[in-house]
């Protein structure tokens, strides 16, 4: 379960930064609220970068469902290998 702790952070759309002129530190934006990116200086929705965000987590979690499903194909298969009443295509 080590391999599924991954850290995705919010990235500005125009330029990639991950930088962002926040006014304090513990600031938590609203969703359809403005950030302003600290590096090329333009306004980005929150709201548009947390969907961003999903659909990267969600990519993340198909590639791993997909490695468990082949892993486990491999195993059945493994262990049934000299069966005479199991068969795998």
């Amino acid at each position: 379960m080590e391999e599924l702790k991954k850290s995705i952070g919010l990235r500005c759309t125009f330029c990639h930064s991950v930088l962002f002129a926040l006014p304090h530190e513990k600031y938590a934006p609203l969703h359809g609220s403005l950030i302003v990116c600290a590096n090329c200086g333009r306004e980005n929705d929150v709201t548009s970068l947390i969907f961003v965000v999903k659909a990267k987590a969600m990519n993340i979690a198909e590639d791993y469902a997909d490695k468990l499903i082949d892993k486990f194909q491999k195993d059945l298969k493994k262990a049934f290998k000299g069966s005479k009443h199991l068969k795998f295509k």
